[in-house]
């Protein structure tokens, strides 16, 4: 499956915003842009607070369809709050609460394509399509999620942990891997239903990932055919690095081979670990959810990242979404960053910047000025990060008092000033 639209009204920062959205199967001539190169990869750019996280879950609950009034997510404050609005519990409130003091329902809704794989047939070649509506809505100080979707059989096989339909996954920007002895798949079954366990990441803090060593072996002694693809696509995900995976074990723990150095997985940098980790994680639910017989690279799903670039060297953060979008053609990526490399790395046609509108409110556009290929300063300087300067404040000073000096005539200003613009302000 992958989202196409997506409609959301007064769900925290966005009053009301259409978003749509780039895959493999999108009709880019009927939203407007030219077709990018990437056709899988959308990134959300905007300030703190903007409303970037908000929208991955506001995706992920558009995703779980009918199963969203079970799903048992730790969903907090999603309903707007006006300016103005008094908080409940305020000294200037009334001790009791009265129907008036309920806030407006959030919707959203979101258009799906989808595939045989989720149990739909195409029609004479044009893909089957599906439509989520959810309402959240306020009782006391709880909110609750309903699905208001008039129709709901199509969706039947998302209450099933045994099918294969409607793949999505999400990861936090708090996400890490535990141990294989702190992981229990057993007790996240009890608590919620597979699809939310995917997307859990997005709504709760430090929660884990499921680590190497709790599903890879048994692919390796069960499955060896998955087993090689697994393994060719990590070394395809680590391409440009300094490691390789060869699947060997010590004792326990997978090995990433840098320059003839054999490094277990705990024992990686934190950048490794934060980029393998949710990888990993990615690859067992592929594995999961790939049709018999099909090839994992043919899985179609969500993959939704919050923070892409975390922990990621400069380098890396220059070619991850290319190499993620190329290894893994036909998942939709929906992914946050700040980083101008990854900005630099895409076409406009890849981004959603989140801007602040009216009334404390956000709106989700697409910006038509030509950043692939950029240097880091070049983009910080565009609309999309609305930067006048990458310099230090200080800097700044002086390059603005030489400029004024070098325009009135003096030759010392104007030397000084090219001296300047090539060194920082401390003492070599």
């Amino acid at each position: 499956m992958y989202i196409d639209t997506l409609l959301l009204q007064n769900f925290r920062t966005f009053q009301k915003t259409r978003i749509e959205f780039a895959h493999p199967e999108q009709d880019f001539t009927a939203i407007g842009i030219p077709t990018p190169q990437l056709r899988n990869i959308n990134l959300l750019l905007g300030d703190n607070g903007s409303g970037k996280t908000t929208l991955l879950k506001a995706v992920a609950m558009a995703a779980l369809g009918p199963a969203v009034s079970d799903a048992n997510l730790p969903i907090y404050r999603l309903i707007r709050r006006s300016p103005g609005r008094t908080a409940k519990g305020s000294s200037t409130r009334r001790a009791r609460s009265s129907s008036s003091d309920r806030l407006p329902a959030a919707t959203l809704e979101a258009d799906f394509t989808v595939h045989p794989q989720d149990g739909q047939s195409s029609s004479r070649g044009v893909p089957a399509k599906m439509e989520s509506k959810a309402t959240i809505s306020q009782k006391g100080d709880i909110e609750r999620v309903a699905w208001t979707h008039p129709q709901e059989k199509k969706w039947s096989p998302i209450f099933s942990s045994e099918s294969e339909a409607f793949f999505f996954v999400g990861y936090g920007a708090t996400r890490r891997v535990e141990s294989q002895e702190r992981v229990d798949l057993a007790a996240r079954q009890v608590t919620s239903l597979l699809r939310a366990q995917r997307v859990r990441s997005l709504f709760e803090e430090a929660y884990s990932l499921i680590p190497f060593p709790l599903w890879l072996p048994q692919l390796e002694t069960g499955n060896p055919g998955r087993f090689k693809q697994v393994k060719n696509l990590i070394n395809r995900l680590l391409d440009g690095t300094d490691y390789t995976f060869a699947g060997e074990r010590d004792p326990v723990e997978y090995v990433f081979e840098k320059g003839g150095l054999k490094v277990p997985f705990p024992a990686l940098s934190d950048g490794y670990r934060a980029y393998l980790g949710w990888i990993g994680d990615l690859l067992y639910h592929v594995c999961n959810t790939t049709p018999s017989g099909k090839l994992l690279i043919e899985n179609k799903g969500i993959v939704m990242v919050d923070e892409i670039d975390l922990h990621l060297h400069p380098k890396w953060q220059m070619t991850v979404l290319p190499l993620l979008a190329r290894a893994l053609p036909n998942i939709q990526f929906i992914v946050t960053s700040h980083s101008p490399l990854i900005v630099g790395s895409l076409e406009w046609m890849n981004i959603l910047l989140i801007k602040p509108d009216r009334n404390q409110t956000s709106v989700a556009e697409r910006i038509r000025w030509a950043v692939h290929g950029l240097d880091a300063d070049q983009v910080l300087l565009t609309e999309f990060f609305g930067m006048e300067s990458t310099r230090a404040e200080g800097k700044k000073r002086e390059l603005k008092t030489l400029s004024l000096q070098a325009r009135s005539g003096s030759p010392t200003a104007a030397k000084r000033l090219l001296e300047q613009m090539s060194h920082g302000l401390e003492e070599k």
